[in-house]
This record gives C-alpha cells, structure tokens and sequence, in this order.
C-alpha cells in the first residue's frame, strides 16, 4: 500500500537516511525498529509529509505522494502519531480531535464532535469527560488523546511513533487490541518502538535501520530476539538486564504514610543504600506525585527520613542540598535546558559550587562537566553541542550526570529508559548497578514491567494512591505485580 524507494536525507553534513526502502501493506502492522539516531523518526516524518528527501520516491496505491506537504499527505490518508505531542494545552479533548477538521458550516457542530470524541475514548478505555482542557490530563492520557485524533481522520495508513512510551500495561493492552481491530479492517500500520517485547506481540513484520540504512526486513515468524538485537545495534547484547549483585545496607530513606490530597495517600515505602527498589503501579496510581512529593515540588504529609533524619523539604533545591537526587520522566519539558549546550546542562544544578564571591568559575565549571560527562558516557561532539541535539540516551545520560554531580544518598529515577534504545538502555542498567555498588540507594519508578522485574531488588506497588503491598525479587512477578496493582486476586 505505502511504498519509499531509495529514500535519503542529510542534514548539514550529517547523513540521516541513505537509500532506505520501505514498505507496509493494507492489514499488516509493520514494526520499525532500531537504535536512536537510525533514522526512524526522519524517516517517518518524510512519510507523513513533514520532510523533503533530498532522493527516492513515496507511493500510496502505486500513486505518487507529495513530499513535504503534510495536510495534502493527510489528505490521501496517512495519518501520524509523533512521539512529541502536538496537542493545544488550552482546548478541549474535542477541540484537539477535531482541530481543523471541525464539523459543520458556519456554526460548528459541537454536540457531534463532543459525540464522536466521547465514542473514540470510550473504545481507547479514557475515562475523561470530551469537555476536559488537555492541560489537566496526564501524561498517559494526552498520548491516548494524540491517538484518538489519528483515529478519527480515519486513515488508510496509520504511523505511531512511541504510543506506549507514556502508556502502563492495561493502557497498553487496549490500545493493542484496538491496533488489532484496526488491522483486521484493512488498515496498514506503522509501528515504531524501542519496547522489543511489544514488537513481537503485535507486528506481522519488522523493519530495522541502522545508521540511515536499511539493515532488514522478516516476518516476525521468523526472528528471534537475540537476532533483532544484533540487527539494531550491529552486535550481540549478553544480557539486556545484567545480574544484579545485591548487597542491600542499612535503610537510608523511610517513608511512611505520606499522603498528598487529591494525588495519593498513606504511601510508605523503604530504600536501602546499595539497592535497586521498584516502584510499580497503573497510570494515576500516584507514583510520578509520590516522587515528587519526596524531592519538594508537591506539598505533603507524613514521615520521611533520609540518613535517619525526619525532613519536610519545601523545594526542590533543599531536597538536592541534602543529597536526594531526581530524574524526571519528561526530559524534554521538564529536564532538558534543550537550547543550552550540553556541559551548562550538566552543571546547572550547581552552580554556586563553583562560584567564589559571586564570580562563577568557568574553568572548574567545565572541567566538572567534562568529568561527569566522562562518567556517564555521554556521547556528544563537544560540551558545546545543545542538549537538544543530543539522542534519547544521551540525554537521558546526561541527566544522571547532572543529578550525580555531587554525592547523593538517594537517587529517584522515574521512567529511567523511556524512549531510549535496546543498547543504551543496557548502558544506563549499568551505570545503575555501578552506582549501586557504590552505596547508592536507587528508587526506580516504571511502567515497563519486564524492566521493574528485571532491575529491582524489592518491588513496591501502588494503587489508587496506597502501597498495595511489597514484593522480594525471588518472589516476583508481572502477574503478582498487576494483581496488587489491580487488587484482582493471582
């Protein structure tokens, strides 16, 4: 059905695709997959419109497609889901569904968009009210509204990049069954996603790139995962979740029934020094407002100790300042100074270290930088690169240089590895367990099950807002998670 021949693209003097073919047939949801910086999101974004290849060719049905024309694009029936949202803060679900493609004349017909937009998040499980601004959803639930409004264009061909990247299992496995619906319609899907486990679940085929070039294209069939991983990274990964050597120390951070009104309530929970403790639970369960209650950017009550000393940080700030570290989950809105050079990225957080006077020092400044870059691995052509040009990994490894500047007792990483790729997740594993073994405690929030069971030397699970019970490594399982997390019985 969609069809690209020898598609290239260079930027500058950096060549993003070169001479990758492609195709996706109508029923068939067709994985494409590999490492950041493998051209997957250039090549989408010639497909929906968004980008001029400098060579190759689009067909739709064997019929040209224009090139860097998205609304014609949409037009002849390709629809796009980007991994970064595109939603209008300030309107409506229904609003955003059907921004400009309202229905009716000279007066708009808002009570059948309300109808179609309630229709299209009932099938997508969003127990929202259509009426609901998009700046008072979360996370999970403004990407399943960014695939409501793909939906309702009725596409021939759909492209999701990432949809699940924000999404907790039952999310995700209604989206899947609605993507199975969808194929079984006739509809041609494209299927970008760095989760291997969900590939192999739901495509009928895969293709991978690697540096701009095509690598492969199999039946799902016929691929095994160590071959898929080979395929993306160009080498054999042992073990995508290292062993874990635990040696728990003494606890190091207490929390006990502390509680956020309207967020979460009576949340206690333990991290020993040297130990990996997952934090699982659905979407809304009140993890991502529990670790931000803990760092002081949400006002709580309850008991927390850190070091055996009860504290009650008023911000962010106070909290660093007495060694509790955090990652955030959306690096890109709430991480990233993405217009800032990679090394004032790093340091940014403390900058009166190296400041004598008020003057700030520039040469330790960079020299910290440069050491922690090192550290971490961060891979860029100079500290002088923005943030924003950096991959998902390295700006994801940027950040735990930038938390770990200075010693922490604590760290929180909430979604450690979204949106990163097979070998940098492993990467990032390591440097986890390195840091482990350094004394560090880790809290480590995720939505990723295999992760959480992978990486964790206790599980913690929450639901609606509670600590729904605790479980040791050995004993663990995603099906005991999703009991707790649901209260369903296992």
């Amino acid at each position: 059905m969609l069809s690209a021949d020898g598609i290239s693209k260079a930027f500058g003097g950096v060549r993003a695709l070169d001479g990758v073919h492609f195709q996706v047939a109508a029923g068939e949801i067709h994985a494409l997959t590999g490492e950041n910086g493998a051209g997957k999101s250039t090549l989408i974004k010639v497909l929906c419109g968004a980008i001029v290849p400098d060579a190759g060719n689009l067909a739709l049905d064997g019929a040209p497609l224009p090139c860097g024309n998205p609304p014609a694009t949409r037009r002849r029936g390709i629809s796009c889901v980007h991994q970064e949202f595109t939603l209008v803060p300030q309107l409506s679900i229904t609003d955003n569904i059907f921004l400009g493609r309202e229905r009716g004349g000279l007066l708009l017909d808002r009570r059948g968009m309300r109808r179609a937009a309630a229709a299209r998040l009932e099938e997508l499980g969003v127990t929202v009210h259509p009426d609901t601004l998009v700046s008072d959803l979360s996370v999970p639930q403004q990407q399943m509204i960014e695939i409501a409004r793909a939906l309702e264009e009725e596409a021939r061909v759909l492209i999701l990049d990432e949809p699940t990247a924000a999404l907790a299992q039952p999310e995700i496995d209604r989206l899947f069954a609605v993507l199975r619906r969808l194929r079984a319609s006739g509809l041609a899907i494209v299927y970008i996603s760095h989760r291997l486990d969900e590939i192999f679940a739901l495509a009928d085929r895969v293709t991978v790139l690697r540096d701009g070039r095509h690598v492969a294209t199999a039946d799902m069939a016929t691929v095994d995962r160590p071959t898929l991983i080979r395929w993306m990274v160009g080498r054999d990964l042992a073990e995508e979740y290292p062993p874990r050597m635990a040696h728990a120390g003494g606890t190091i951070l207490e929390v006990e029934r502390l509680s956020s009104p309207g967020r979460f309530h009576d949340v206690s929970l333990s991290v020993g020094a040297g130990e990996i403790v997952g934090l699982a639970g659905l979407a809304g369960a009140g993890r991502t407002s529990t670790a931000l209650a803990l760092v002081g950017a949400l006002d709580a009550r309850g008991i927390v100790r850190l070091r055996g000393q009860t504290v009650h940080f008023q911000s962010p700030r106070e909290a660093i300042d007495a060694g509790l570290g955090y990652v955030t989950e959306d690096r890109k809105a709430r991480g990233l100074f993405p217009a800032l050079e990679t090394g004032a990225n790093i340091t940014i957080s403390f900058l009166r270290v190296f400041a004598s006077r008020g003057w700030l020092s520039l040469s330790r400044e960079r020299l910290a930088a440069q050491a922690a870059a090192t550290d971490f691995n961060v891979r860029a052509a100079s500290l002088r690169q923005t943030a924003a040009t950096l991959s998902g990994g390295n700006q994801q490894k940027l950040l735990l240089a930038r938390a770990l500047l200075r010693p922490r007792a604590v760290l929180i990483l909430d979604e450690p590895t979204r949106g990163v790729d097979v070998g940098a997740r492993a990467e990032i594993y390591r440097i986890m367990n390195t840091l482990t073994t350094r004394g560090l405690g880790i809290l480590m929030i995720s939505s990723d099950l295999n992760e959480i069971l992978g990486m964790s030397d206790r599980i913690v699970v929450l639901r609606d807002g509670r600590t729904a019970g605790e479980l040791p490594r050995g004993g663990a399982s995603a099906a005991r998670i999703m009991a707790m997390a649901t209260g369903a019985t296992a």
